[in-house]
């Protein structure tokens, strides 16, 4: 059983790791001045934009934003004061925030490492984003979950910026939801979720965010909706990505258990995130390799959900899949 002097020890490393970064980096200074300013219920619009202003990048990646097909605007906005009256204030705060901190760490990882970075996390977020909009009942806001798949790993790009040579190699692990904790765990001592969620902290970024990305690697059966949004968003990434992914089945246990959607709401989503996918690589600037085989991720579906639903039938308490159950009741960090 792990002592309290060792999960101490482990905190200390990782307190260690974070200030390892902020003396590599400095604070993503105007994302965090716009979170500072838009806390306040009453703030001026004209001050975020004058604050905006201060940073040309991320300025035009709100315009690239506003402009997509996810607000369907009829005329292109080319004014940053007018793209800013179509975002609300939750919507401007995690704009903001994926486009700000993320921009801000993915520049320093290794060049190597981008790709597989930008793959996961633009699909993590697509995802996330549709699977929102697809939920009955417990609204969760699209823009919130948009912004919990993109972060969620922004450990993966700390580890991979300050221990490039050990965490390059780790970060080559094809399986990137037991296989990959499991490496970086023996090698560190915590995961890159315990990372993403101290770095979070630090920023005293939205507490809903937090959790749910310091959580999306776990199946929580008492949970919030965007904590089972961030794990579905996990899987469906290393479903769309990986022929004959072994974690197909444990996906539409979870979607079909927590947010009450079936096979064909999963090929819904699927369709969906690829869609989002493409808009995402034009909105962050970014190309990724390869494709998605919608019609092997579909096939392979339909042939498992008949097994998936005599499970859940038999058994509604547990997950019992070979590999999935140690995955998704070992502790974080």
């Amino acid at each position: 059983m792990q002592t309290m002097d060792q999960d101490h020890e482990r905190t200390c490393s990782l307190d260690e790791l974070l200030n390892r970064l902020d003396k590599l980096h400095s604070s993503p200074t105007v994302a965090l001045r716009v979170m500072e300013i838009t806390r306040d219920p009453e703030f001026q619009m004209e001050s975020v934009a004058e604050c905006l202003e201060l940073d040309p990048a991320l300025s035009a990646s709100i315009l690239r934003l506003v402009n997509s097909s996810y607000y369907g605007l009829v005329d292109e906005v080319t004014n940053l004061r007018h793209a800013l009256t179509y975002l609300g204030r939750r919507s401007l705060r995690l704009t903001v925030l994926s486009f700000g901190l993320v921009k801000a760490l993915v520049s320093g990882a290794p060049a190597q490492f981008h790709q597989n970075y930008w793959r996961r996390s633009l699909t993590m977020a697509a995802a996330a984003r549709e699977c929102a909009k697809m939920i009955k009942g417990t609204r969760v806001d699209p823009d919130t979950a948009f912004a919990t798949g993109l972060i969620a790993d922004l450990g993966m790009l700390v580890l991979a910026q300050l221990e490039t040579d050990t965490y390059v190699e780790i970060a080559e692990e094809p399986d990137h939801t037991i296989d990959l904790v499991q490496r970086e765990r023996a090698a560190f001592g915590f995961d890159h979720m315990a990372v993403s969620r101290g770095l979070m902290m630090r920023w005293q970024l939205p507490e809903d965010l937090v959790e749910a990305v310091g959580n999306h690697h776990v199946y929580l059966p008492v949970s919030t909706p965007l904590n089972h949004i961030a794990l579905v968003a996990n899987l469906i990434t290393e479903v769309i990505w990986t022929p004959v992914c072994p974690y197909m089945q444990p996906l539409q246990q979870v979607m079909f258990r927590q947010l009450d959607l079936d096979v064909d709401d999963l090929i819904t989503l699927v369709l969906a995130t690829k869609d989002s996918v493409d808009e995402g690589t034009d909105i962050f600037g970014v190309r990724l390799q390869g494709e998605i085989d919608l019609e092997a991720v579909e096939l392979q579906a339909r042939e498992l959900f008949k097994v998936a639903s005599e499970d859940i039938a038999n058994d509604q308490d547990s997950v019992d899949l070979p590999g999935i159950e140690g995955f998704i009741k070992v502790p974080l960090g």
